[in-house]
């Protein structure tokens, strides 16, 4: 089995490093417009507070929910109308080898672009930080998985190639707007953190709580990123079963 998804990994490593423009959107954007944003941070002294840890926690977000809606679940449902998912499929013989292979592929790339974010963030603040690059890497690894999961709901649907960058962008718009709702009128707590972007920001928060003392590292918060990483799971697993082999085309 891990041979399989070895040699499938190699294919899509290779797929993904011919089509660097993904780095673009998924990275280069993030960075300039929290340069933009965040220049004041040079002439600061207390560069890592309650506040800054918010601003990375979005940023960091923002780069590990697209970078998984683009690679991961748009990728499979543009190889799928395609053909490549079916031809995949028979030679491996799993949907959950190509699904696994895909997503080891993108969690490399998360852990590199968040590094490569942060070190652009360490050079503004004219500071090192070996946290800082810990707790990137960290959150990638904590957070990936369960917004892969949530975001394969996406795979049941009916979406062509044509509609999937449309799709994209409403989704993103909605996300964010949620995001930017005042707390008295949005869900709060646990019911908050269904939205991938709030999930992702506050596992962010709460490690850097932890590397840099920062704030309260709560138990309860935690026990709420678990039952909704839980959720996600069960969302995730019922979605890649049901992802269908055939192209839309040859459903109809």
């Amino acid at each position: 089995m891990m041979r399989d998804i070895m040699a499938l990994c190699k294919v899509y490593m290779i797929n993904i490093m011919s089509n660097k423009f993904a780095f673009v959107y998924n990275l280069l954007l993030p960075i300039i417009y929290f340069i933009y944003k965040n220049v004041n941070l040079s002439s600061a002294t207390n560069h890592f507070n309650t506040t800054t840890a918010e601003a990375l926690g979005n940023f960091w977000a923002y780069i590990i929910f697209v970078t998984i809606l683009n690679n991961v679940v748009v990728s499979l449902i543009v190889q799928r109308e395609q053909g490549f998912y079916k031809q995949m499929l028979f030679v491996v013989g799993s949907k959950i080898k190509v699904v696994t292979a895909i997503f080891l592929v993108q969690l490399a790339i998360i852990c590199l672009e968040i590094s490569v974010f942060n070190v652009v963030v360490m050079i503004i603040i004219h500071q090192v930080s070996f946290k800082l690059l810990l707790a990137g890497v960290a959150v990638a690894l904590l957070s990936a998985l369960p917004v892969t999961l949530v975001g394969s709901i996406l795979l049941i649907f009916r979406i062509k190639i044509e509609s999937v960058n449309i799709l994209l962008g409403i989704i993103l718009f909605g996300l964010f707007f949620i995001m930017s709702v005042p707390t008295s009128y949005s869900f709060t707590g646990l019911f908050n953190l269904f939205n991938p972007l709030s999930f992702v920001t506050e596992m962010s928060i709460q490690i850097q709580n932890m590397m840099f003392n920062i704030g309260v590292v709560s138990a309860g918060i935690w026990l709420q990123l678990v039952i909704v990483s839980v959720c996600y799971a069960i969302i995730g697993i019922y979605s890649i079963s049901k992802f269908s082999v055939s192209a839309i085309a040859d459903r109809v």
